[in-house]
């Protein structure tokens, strides 16, 4: 799954096999994780099968999840220091690399050190290219650019930024909040709403940037054969399909009637047991999308409080007034979706990721506990489990045993979940396309495929 959801990017290693069951297959459970405690909001990075919860950009703001114990670590920073938003991780090979605190690194080995001049930011890696945010805020000569420069782990030096391909953007300042890739294209779109596309060899503007109206893509999510974008404000998803269009899908997701249609935020996107899954702010509803219906289900609100209603635009504005602070302060986010294992893991937080204080007295302990924290959401049916990474062919193996499902790589077991079904034939009479799926399609050389 190749999706980019605000602060962080999924892991890529990640590979997930799903059955729908025939009965029951709309059930789901939630569960909420033990707090935390990093404050009163949350993002979720993935690495490895692990998610480790983000909690802003400060020294030691992150703790790991252990299933086994069903804790979480010490509060702790990366060996390479403190992350800031758009910093991160992901598997490249065999190696790791790893942006975090205006460099970036693979493995040991440091393939580019901080500007004299400005700062880097919000990094992306694909077909071949490093690319980051450029900006210097200075009153004069400011500037803020998109640089896209040529690097792979055989490269035993470090990036020459002299074959950096780059295009200014409108506005000094500019941020992105997700990246994403379409078929040879690289996309991203800053907080100006200015999207533009990298093709290997130029940047093109798709759409201008502009101070006149808010135009903000929060996610990025490869779905069978386009791109999707979620939106800020219409709260619904775009589609790109090549070209010079973004195309917004009305109605993708739906609004629960009770609360008000202003200032929508799509800002999460997973798939998880084959449906699209989406996360929407100001007041954290979670959706489902299922393909075989062309059908969106909610499945209701990751908080339980306050009761959803159209006075205001956001929950507890009267609170944030009270207390001097932003009138869409105490939105509800959700701010991760992650599948692990046989579930979907899914993170919430406030507007930002404040820290919590005992003058806001108008929310319980357990209330405000709801802010800041990860809701284990399952649905039977689904496997995630992590490949291991070899420089030659793998065989996978994706497999319905009698009481489980199972994914094998070169014969060793990667996963497994419990799951039963009673129509077999339904499976072994079922079409299989191979290469082409709900991920979208295969960017690799499937050498031979088998069904037995």
């Amino acid at each position: 799954m190749e999706v980019y959801n605000t602060r962080f990017r999924g892991d890529r290693h990640t590979l997930q096999f799903y059955v729908k069951p025939t009965h029951d297959s709309e059930k789901f459970q939630t569960e909420r994780l033990p707090h935390p405690d990093l404050g009163c909001g949350i993002y979720l990075m993935d690495l490895n099968q692990t998610i480790s919860a983000w909690g802003g950009d400060r020294t030691e703001s992150l703790r790991t999840w252990d299933p086994s114990a069903e804790n979480w670590s010490a509060p702790h920073s990366p060996e390479t220091g403190p992350l800031r938003s758009g910093d991160g991780q992901m598997r490249i090979g065999k190696g790791l690399l790893t942006f975090c605190s205006n460099k970036a690194t693979y493995n040991d080995r440091v393939i580019l050190t901080p500007p004299k001049v400005g700062r880097y930011y919000n990094f992306y890696y694909a077909n071949g290219f490093l690319c980051f945010y450029y900006g210097n805020r200075s009153e004069q000569g400011g500037f803020t650019r998109v640089m896209a420069c040529p690097w792979t782990p055989a490269d035993q030096t470090p990036i020459d930024l002299t074959k950096a391909i780059s295009i200014e953007c409108k506005f000094v300042g500019a941020t992105p909040f997700a990246w994403g890739q379409f078929q040879n294209e690289l996309l991203t779109v800053s907080n100006y709403g200015g999207v533009y596309a990298f093709d290997g060899k130029q940047w093109r503007t798709i759409k201008e940037a502009s101070k006149k109206y808010s135009y903000q893509i929060y996610s990025m999510l490869n779905f069978r054969d386009r791109l999707l974008l979620a939106q800020y404000p219409s709260g619904e998803l775009f589609e790109y399909r090549g070209g010079s269009e973004i195309k917004q899908l009305h109605g993708w997701p739906p609004r629960l009637p009770e609360v008000s249609p202003s200032a929508r935020e799509a800002q999460t996107l997973a798939i998880y047991r084959g449906d699209l899954f989406a996360g929407v702010w100001p007041w954290g509803e979670l959706w489902r999308y299922n393909e075989d219906e062309d059908r969106w289900f909610s499945l209701g609100r990751m908080f339980s409080h306050p009761v959803a209603h159209k006075r205001t635009v956001h929950p507890y504005e009267e609170h944030a007034l009270e207390h001097k602070l932003v009138l869409n302060h105490w939105g509800q986010r959700v701010t991760g979706l992650v599948p692990l294992g046989d579930s979907l893991m899914v993170s919430t937080s406030t507007k930002g990721t404040y820290p919590w204080s005992e003058k806001y007295t108008f929310l319980t302990d357990d209330q405000r506990r709801e802010y800041g924290s990860v809701l284990h959401f399952k649905m039977n049916g689904n496997l995630a489990a992590q490949i291991k990474w070899k420089d030659e062919p793998i065989q996978l193996e994706f497999v319905v045993e009698p009481d489980r499902l199972v994914i094998r790589q070169d014969g060793q077991e990667l996963g497994s979940t419990p799951f039963s079904t009673d129509d077999i034939k339904r499976l072994q009479t079922a079409t299989l396309t191979w290469g082409n799926g709900i991920f979208g399609k295969l960017n690799g050389t499937l050498q031979n495929s088998m069904r037995k």
